[in-house]
């Protein structure tokens, strides 16, 4: 019955005369509106297809600018030409007369278009720092390749399915189902693949904040080795024994962590002993020259030059310096040549190094005014 209505609604000559004529009546009333819409429409539509261009082109190629102003620059040139034309319809109609039917249909377009136009926004802000931050961890394997895909697939379906929510959600539809059906959904993939996401997640870790990169040498318990790859779950490193390392990715995210690159300075200090017939004087000299054959070394600097102590056998001194450099090879460089000086000018001064004594007593030799010394 409902069917065979509509098709008489349809087949009406009268309802396709009305109709007709009511086009007609507000197409002759309103023709010149229209044509200077139509006009703006098409001259505002391609100034904002110039701005685009424009923006994307200033944000990328300036100097000045960040890495976040980079990344603006390509999400813009991501903007879609649908998006701006819807745009431009909406511009166009806000000052022109137009029935609310017209209304109606501008307003769900526009719903879509800026929904997923801003999807596609994020999507690309989201992926281009997770690019970007591979980059600067100088790090390009086929498994964090492989986990960059997994992330991108994951980005972008989260973002694409809130948008949708969003669409039919403005659309006047009930999402409330929907809603609990994707959050329920997505805890089980969640706990089914707890293993994968937290490796996933461990490396991303890695990669955004950077405790390390590849290249870097880092300590943790009791191995030191150099970071040779980042991958989806491990981490590859070269021990200096040799031998190459596999860590879980997890492991090195939760456990205290020596970044041994980053060192801008190493100290080292040499701890000396003299024979417990130097004079007073000598000792006070001593300090002064452990100071001066160090101090004069490129990239030393003499933190303290001490006495310590007065051993069983010896007269104990002490020399801290830092070596103003990172480099293993400037510290032992700088290690070795404070060695050689201090022994030169020890020589120099007659001043003698202690080494280990005893000395016995025997009641015969005391009587006598004698005392038998050991050297060991």
């Amino acid at each position: 019955m409902q069917e065979q209505n509509h098709a008489a609604i349809l087949t009406s000559p009268q309802e396709i005369a009305a109709l007709n004529h009511q086009i007609s009546e507000w197409f002759l009333g309103h023709y010149i509106q229209l044509l200077c819409a139509i006009g703006v429409g098409i001259v505002l539509f391609f100034a904002l297809l110039s701005f685009r261009r424009f923006a994307e082109n200033f944000l990328k190629r300036s100097a000045f600018l960040s890495e976040w102003t980079t990344l603006a620059g390509e999400a813009i040139g991501r903007t879609h030409a649908f998006f701006l034309a819807i745009l431009t319809i909406r511009l166009v109609t806000a000052y022109f007369d137009h029935s609310s039917r017209l209304s109606d249909v501008v307003q769900f377009l526009w719903v879509i278009a800026s929904t997923f136009q801003f999807a596609t926004w994020a999507r690309q802000l989201i992926l281009g720092l997770i690019s970007y931050r591979v980059e600067q961890s100088n790090n390009s394997n086929r498994n964090l390749d492989s986990a960059l895909n997994l992330i991108r697939l994951l980005v972008t379906v989260a973002l694409f399915a809130i948008a949708s929510v969003v669409v039919l959600d403005n659309l006047g539809v009930n999402v409330t189902g929907l809603v609990a059906g994707l959050g329920i959904g997505g805890i089980a993939i969640g706990l089914a693949a707890k293993g994968i996401f937290d490796d996933l997640f461990s490396a991303l870790v890695i990669i955004f904040d950077q405790p390390f990169m590849k290249g870097d040498l880092i300590s943790w318990k009791d191995t030191t080795g150099t970071v040779e790859k980042i991958g989806l779950k491990t981490t590859r490193i070269r021990a200096g024994t040799g031998e190459e390392i596999i860590v879980a990715n997890n492991m090195l995210v939760n456990v205290e962590m020596h970044n041994l690159s980053e060192q801008t300075r190493r100290r080292f200090s040499l701890q000396i002993g003299v024979v417990c017939s130097t004079s007073p004087d000598q000792c006070e000299k001593l300090i002064s020259i452990l100071r001066e054959e160090t101090a004069k070394i490129p990239l030393c600097q003499v933190a303290r030059s001490c006495m310590t102590g007065i051993g069983a056998s010896s007269f104990d001194f002490e020399v801290v310096c830092d070596v103003q450099s990172g480099s293993f090879d400037d510290y032992f460089s700088v290690r070795t040549q404070a060695c050689i000086n201090i022994l030169k000018r020890l020589e120099k001064e007659g001043i003698e190094l202690a080494y280990p004594t005893v000395t016995n007593y025997n009641y015969n030799a005391e009587k006598s005014g004698k005392l038998e010394e050991k050297k060991d």
